[in-house]
């Protein structure tokens, strides 16, 4: 697993893309062997968090509320997993920032660019 990317991103930005590349293309890959496989995440995984995460961007002052919500559905999503994907993963790196977030429109809309990054990194290393 690639190192964590620091909650700091949310207020300074994204100054390097090195460990968000890692994640998308970690996240993207199955690894272990037959009954210890844990496979790559699917695009309709992080579809459903993603579409979440636009609509509070589409009407934010009235949806920041929603952000603290982010993170019981990831956990959701982990739960119906039951180990098969890295979804944990995924929910280990950003539920720091999650929490982090608050109601910040600034600190959100660097998370947003975070995770559509890692999105896009993803599906380039051949994520589904």
């Amino acid at each position: 697993m690639p190192e964590k990317i620091p909650v700091s991103i949310l207020s300074e930005g994204i100054k390097d893309l090195k460990l968000i590349k890692e994640w998308g293309e970690y996240l993207a890959k199955e690894e272990g062997f037959a009954k210890d496989k844990v496979g790559k995440l699917s695009t309709s995984q992080i579809r459903k968090f993603f579409g979440s995460i636009k609509r509070i961007q589409a009407s934010f002052e009235k949806a920041k509320g929603e952000i603290l919500l982010l993170e019981p559905k990831l956990a959701y999503a982990m739960g119906r997993d039951k180990g098969k994907s890295k979804i944990k993963d995924l929910f280990s790196l950003l539920s720091p920032m999650i929490q982090e977030i608050k109601e910040d429109k600034a600190k959100f809309q660097n998370f947003v660019n975070v995770l559509e990054a890692i999105v896009a990194y993803h599906k380039a290393a051949g994520g589904e």
